[in-house]
């Protein structure tokens, strides 16, 4: 296997390989890991059809976003952050590149202190050795580049799948039952808490809809759009819902909502098989940061052509350690999550502009443009229209716009910046078709 040095130009046909199946694999593997199954916690207090019934909804509906993007990976053979510069222009896109950039580092760091702080319970070792083995594990891979990237991902989605169902049976059969029925009965539904976890269970999955086509480019151009939008979709979704739902029922099955998610696993399970669920923390961990790694070094070129590839790979892995030393020593990782998720605002509108452009529209430039400012135009009205219904209290921000105020908190801005940036980028593009190369 040998290392990949393509950066952010275009696949040639003769290096087109894979099968539409592999992006199935990718997004379930990716999508199998702790953080996911830490938002059990995070959606105790609903009754639990309606849990149920929120994540699978959330998880399908960011999923098909994700599987929009993915498809587009085949007809540009560009990595996503490219493509969005095909749309929004050189300089413009340089902006969302840098939140990629930034939001890929970001996630790197969260994972390897998470994945690290899991390893040192398993194996005994220092802390900052536990750091370097994860880093030094996701630069080999991220050097590497793409094949390696999906033989080490179809091992994951194999490996985590075996970890995750035998962790959930074993739940099961420990579980108690009276405390399950004691929830449901104690609990109501609440409008306000139903919108809270939506959106942070939709915001985990969507935000990786910049990555989508990193992880296409190289399938044939004649590869069907509707099996990738499918597999993309069913991987994230399954990885999604199967975590999610399997940390909300252990979570409430501990029966102490002061615990967290590892600390209720341990108490469901015993403590000498948590160590699985440790194995699977270390597992998902690296897995997730896979994609993270590799998209990062992909966003750093697109922000300059001056970052090869293989180079930006290697400094986003030093970066990302030396990032998730300080945050393990000051202990801001939680905080650096939220920070994080609320990043996730710019790429509703950013999708929904670019899924408007190549669905609607049907445009394909192969070249980045120079100057087009109705894409931008119609990405900061929606931004500002969708300020009113944004709620960003559960992130640790003192900010509740009027109209979530009115809806009981709920934050339904996600869906406003997106519809509302589509529309506009239509209106202003309207007769605008002959500058682009057709489907």
């Amino acid at each position: 296997m040998s290392i990949e040095w393509r950066g952010v130009e275009r696949v040639e046909k003769e290096s087109r390989h894979g099968k539409p199946i592999s992006i199935f694999i990718i997004w379930l593997a990716s999508n199998l890991t702790i953080a996911d199954f830490a938002l059990g916690s995070f959606l105790y207090g609903l009754p639990l059809p309606w849990i149920i019934f929120i994540v699978i909804f959330s998880n399908i509906i960011a999923g098909l976003i994700v599987g929009l993007l993915s498809s587009m990976g085949p007809k540009f053979g560009l990595p996503q952050m490219m493509i969005s510069g095909t749309v929004y222009g050189k300089k413009i896109n340089k902006v969302f590149s840098f939140a990629q950039w930034l939001s890929t580092l970001g996630w790197f760091s969260v994972n390897v202190i998470i994945g690290a702080q899991a390893l040192v319970e398993i194996v005994k070792i220092p802390y900052y050795a536990s750091l370097l083995i994860n880093v030094v594990i996701m630069a080999i891979i991220g050097i590497y580049g793409i094949d390696m990237l999906h033989s080490f991902e179809r091992a994951m989605s194999i490996i985590l799948g075996a970890l995750f169902l035998f962790l959930i049976i074993i739940s099961l059969e420990k579980i108690n039952g009276s405390i399950m029925l004691n929830y449901n009965k104690n609990v109501i539904f609440s409008p306000y808490l139903a919108a809270i976890v939506f959106a942070g269970v939709f915001s985990y999955m969507v935000s990786w809809a910049p990555y989508a086509s990193d992880y296409t480019r190289y399938l044939p151009e004649n590869t069907s759009m509707k099996k990738i939008i499918l597999y993309a979709t069913l991987g994230s979704a399954i990885a999604g819902i199967w975590t999610e739902v399997a940390g909300t029922v252990i979570y409430i099955a501990s029966g102490n909502p002061s615990l967290n998610i590892m600390q209720a696993t341990s108490q469901v399970i015993g403590k000498y098989l948590s160590v699985i669920a440790l194995i699977s923390i270390v597992l998902g961990g690296l897995s997730a940061n896979a994609l993270n790694l590799y998209s990062n070094s992909l966003s750093a070129q697109t922000l300059s052509y001056k970052f090869k590839r293989v180079y930006a790979a290697l400094a986003g892995a030093i970066i990302g350690f030396l990032l998730a030393y300080i945050g393990s020593v000051i202990g801001f990782e939680m905080y650096y999550e939220n920070f994080l998720l609320t990043l996730d605002y710019w790429i509703m509108p950013w999708a929904g502009i670019l899924i408007a452009s190549f669905f609607i529209r049907k445009r394909i430039r192969l070249d980045p443009i120079d100057n087009d400012y109705k894409p931008i135009i119609s990405y900061i009205v929606a931004l500002l229209i969708s300020l009113p219904f944004m709620n960003l209290t559960s992130y640790g921000l003192s900010y509740e716009g009027i109209i979530a105020k009115m809806l009981g908190g709920a934050d339904i801005s996600y869906f406003v910046s997106f519809f509302v940036s589509m529309i506009l980028y239509l209106i202003l593009t309207i007769g605008n078709r002959k500058k682009s190369f057709i489907l």
